[in-house]
């Protein structure tokens, strides 16, 4: 029996993990399915423990909020029920383009319609809040009632639902590369140009909107009424509000900074000062699915203030509906999430065309078939 080399164990113990890793997505949308099945019936039936206002007292940032759970809960047992049906027939077809495209549609709806602002809470605001309250600017006991069972929920909903889409991408992408990606076909280096063409223009617009955001936020910071009158810009410096608005503007230069990586050389393989990593190529699902898991609450978010706006609902600080600089901005958080995704979607396909199109230029037939 011949033993195997080093490079086998060691690329057959990758191969496993990365199968690992692949697989994650399935289980979390099983598990959210058969969770929100049996919770989602119980609700319907008026057990207690409902995530959502209910139409009761309470906030309306979410479109279930004013539905009654005898309603909503049915409405997440429903969709549950048909997320396992995906899940499934996904595994028995994973290039299965209807279940793929279902699993897409059904994971946006969970991840970016049914949800709101409090995912991008979670992923920014308590951050900042956390170093503006080491530095005395805010109580520390804000942050504790933010981890409620109905802020919980919109994080579940957002990670079942990510895990689903995920799964659909897969799907749609598999079959993609098994309908063109034929030996004789050069479709891999003509995607991969279409890819990088429609890459620039969706990551030019998921960096402009971060950008002129963070610049009313930061110019707040400095004492520069951007977009606001000096009488609402004081009351934003009497409730300590303009360090926490210029955190956010740092966090969202820094992801605009980022964003650029899908479309630079350095968004591909390690810059030189990243010890250990440094030269090599950077795994393509990486960055793409960052940038799509940064995308669904900027999405959600942006989405709330758009329905709070047209709806002539108050958002923001007291006053702020009447001050362009503190509510137009969000306006255009449903575009960057939109146009982030986008991006992260064209590198992930143009890395995977690039390494098609490596493969054939190396392979016995090279890239043109006799």
């Amino acid at each position: 029996m011949e033993h195997l080399s080093s490079e086998d164990r060691s690329g057959g113990a990758a191969s496993r993990r990365l199968r690992a890793l692949r697989s994650v997505p399935w289980w979390i949308s099983a598990a959210w399915a058969a969770a929100y099945l049996v919770a989602g019936a119980a609700w319907g039936l008026g057990a207690s423990g409902y995530p959502f206002s209910g139409g009761g007292a309470g906030p309306r940032a979410s479109v279930m909020d004013p539905l009654p759970s005898q309603v909503g809960g049915w409405i997440l047992a429903g969709a549950a029920a048909l997320a396992g049906v995906l899940v499934v027939l996904i595994a028995r077809r994973p290039a299965a383009r209807v279940p793929a495209a279902a699993a897409v549609l059904v994971g946006v709806a969970l991840a970016v319609v049914l949800t709101d602002f409090r995912v991008l809470v979670f992923a920014a605001y308590l951050p900042v809040m956390a170093v503006a309250a080491l530095l005395g600017h805010v109580d520390p006991h804000i942050m504790a009632t933010m981890l409620i069972w109905p802020n919980i929920n919109q994080m579940v909903l957002m990670i079942a639902g990510a895990g689903l889409t995920s799964l659909g991408i897969r799907g749609l992408m598999a079959r993609n590369r098994a309908g063109e990606m034929t030996a004789d076909h050069p479709a891999p280096g003509l995607q991969a140009a279409t890819a990088l063409r429609v890459g620039r223009w969706a990551t030019g617009v998921a960096v402009v909107i971060p950008v002129g955001y963070a610049v009313t936020r930061i110019g707040w910071f400095a004492g520069v009424p951007i977009g606001i009158s000096p009488s609402f810009m004081q009351r934003l410096d009497d409730a300590h509000a303009a360090p926490i608005g210029a955190g956010l503007g740092g966090v969202a230069l820094l992801g605009a900074v980022l964003t650029l990586g899908l479309v630079c050389p350095w968004g591909e393989v390690w810059p030189r000062w990243v010890p250990f990593l440094r030269g090599r190529a950077i795994p393509p699902r990486l960055p793409a699915s960052l940038a799509i898991a940064i995308s669904l609450p900027i999405m959600s978010a942006g989405l709330m203030y758009v329905r709070k706006r047209l709806a002539g609902e108050e958002f923001g600080a007291t006053g702020a509906e009447h001050e362009p600089g503190a509510w137009l901005p969000e306006m255009f958080f449903p575009l960057w999430g939109a146009a982030l995704a986008i991006a992260a979607l064209a590198y992930l396909h143009r890395r995977t065309a690039g390494q098609e199109l490596l493969r054939r230029s190396t392979s016995p037939r090279g890239l043109v078939s006799g």
